[in-house]
């Protein structure tokens, strides 16, 4: 069963669920299930490509990968998601977020 996000913070500070995380380099998202996870950039956050790693907060292992692609229309993007391990991506969601929770366990 995945789990959902509970929170998001960024510094410390809880954000809501239209929080713009597209352009942080690093939030912690914490599940409904406890579960706290570490979302790092790696880059920068602005423009293509941005890719962020989503890691376990207690044992460091990397759950997988979110990379946003460009969707054509001007400022528009989409977010593919990897898990770790995975030969292929395992799908693609309309905002970082939500790519994010699909990889939740």
């Amino acid at each position: 069963m995945q789990a959902n996000i509970a929170t998001v913070t960024i510094d410390g500070q809880p954000q809501d669920r239209d929080a713009d995380l597209d352009h942080q380099k690093q939030f912690e998202v914490e599940t409904d299930s406890g579960i706290r996870y570490i979302v790092t950039c790696e880059g920068p956050p602005e423009g293509l490509p941005s890719d962020w790693e989503v890691t376990r907060r207690d044992d460091g292992r990397v759950l997988g990968h979110v990379g946003r692609i460009d969707t054509g229309w001007p400022g528009s993007y989409s977010y593919r998601f990897k898990k770790a391990g995975a030969f292929f991506a395992g799908g693609t969601q309309m905002d970082l977020w939500n790519a994010v929770q699909s990889l939740m366990e």
